[in-house]
């Protein structure tokens, strides 16, 4: 096993900057989730460690020993791919053993390697077969046997679960972690803009956005204290509700205004903030008081729409010209109902600074 350690890693493609001045360490036996949209650089900053694209600036380390001149094949390292990369012509056997007979190990060694990696996973009686003929959770199993077999110093795995169905999804999220983690204790860097994926999976988390690392953190830290606008947002489903408007105080409250609505703020947050200061208020629509009635400081709202989730109703309300998300009641009959009444729970807020973004905490 081995530590990863990114320094000021930085790669472009012509005039844009896909990674843009990395600074991570992936710590011995850890299993790291980088998580972000589409085009954050996350897949990039994964084949900059595993070799197939060479740093701009910066350094790589594996282990102790810099990796940036080091052909792929001799980095001890071992990748996944969404498309999970099987050669069709071959059979299971021959994928697995493939890597084995690259590295030149006798054929011995390659068939007790092969068949002790197949029934580690599972997959002693596909061996014979092709991949066409698996189904997409077999193939990846493949796929991660092939990468087991060769006894990987870190693991680098491309959004894996993104082909399979969302019931095989689940099911291979918990025997991944568990195979990787738990027992075999490898290093991992897991690549997925799945959020649920890197909640459930991950030790930490890093989140990047535009070729940056936002945060990095437990998924307890990402989730409960988030860093910035961005983090809180992408990180939740559904996402975090934002609200901008101008601080008040009124006797020993603090509200935000935002046209006719009124949100509270909690009064430890005065030292934080300014009379008259624009801020935004961030709420997630599990963390709101929702009924059908008035009560002391809701906001009358029009229902605008709502997603029935079986456990979960979603209500989408609008109030002048501002629309939020709130997860409501399931005894609410929607049917009847047009209108709706809601507060965000005060000590389950969030407030940001508009200009560069960033969380606002106070010292409890």
């Amino acid at each position: 096993m081995a530590r990863v350690l990114l320094k000021n890693l930085t790669k472009r493609f012509g005039k844009v900057i896909a990674v843009d001045k990395i600074n991570l360490e992936i710590k011995d036996g850890e299993f790291l989730v980088l998580l972000g949209p589409s085009g954050c650089g996350k897949s990039t900053t994964l084949r900059l460690i595993a070799g197939l694209e060479r740093p701009d600036e910066g350094e790589i380390w594996i282990g102790d020993r810099m990796v940036n001149e080091v052909d792929p094949t001799k980095r001890n390292i071992a990748m996944v791919f969404q498309s999970y990369a099987l050669y069709p012509h071959m059979s299971v056997y021959g994928n697995i053993e493939f890597p084995l007979r690259m590295q030149g190990v006798p054929k011995n060694e390659r068939i007790r390697k092969v068949r002790e990696v197949a029934r580690f996973l599972g997959i002693e009686e596909l061996l014979d077969r092709k991949p066409s003929q698996l189904s997409g959770g077999q193939q990846q199993r493949v796929a991660l046997a092939r990468a087991i077999v060769r006894e990987p110093e870190v693991f680098l795995l491309d959004e894996p679960l993104s082909n399979l169905d969302a019931k095989l999804r689940v099911k291979m999220r918990f025997e991944l972690k568990r195979l990787l983690s738990s027992e075999l204790g490898i290093t991992t860097i897991y690549v997925t803009h799945d959020q649920v994926e890197a909640m459930t999976m991950a030790d930490r988390i890093a989140v990047m956005n535009r070729g940056k690392i936002y945060q990095v953190g437990t998924p307890e830290d990402i989730f409960y204290k988030p860093s910035n606008m961005f983090v809180a947002g992408f990180v939740g489903s559904p996402p975090m509700n934002f609200v901008k408007g101008i601080v008040r105080k009124e006797g020993n409250r603090l509200s935000l205004i935002h046209g006719e609505v009124k949100l509270s703020i909690p009064l430890s947050y005065e030292k934080l903030v300014k009379m008259g200061e624009e801020l935004v208020i961030g709420f997630r629509p599990q963390h709101v008081e929702v009924a059908d009635h008035p009560f002391k400081g809701s906001i009358e709202s029009h229902i605008i729409g709502v997603e029935k989730l079986g456990t979960e109703n979603y209500v989408h309300v609008k109030c002048d010209d501002l629309e939020v998300v709130l997860q409501a009641p399931s005894e609410i009959d929607f049917r009847k109902k047009d209108k709706i009444y809601w507060q965000p729970r005060e000590n389950l807020i969030y407030i940001f600074n508009p200009k560069n973004e960033k969380a606002l905490y106070f010292k409890r």
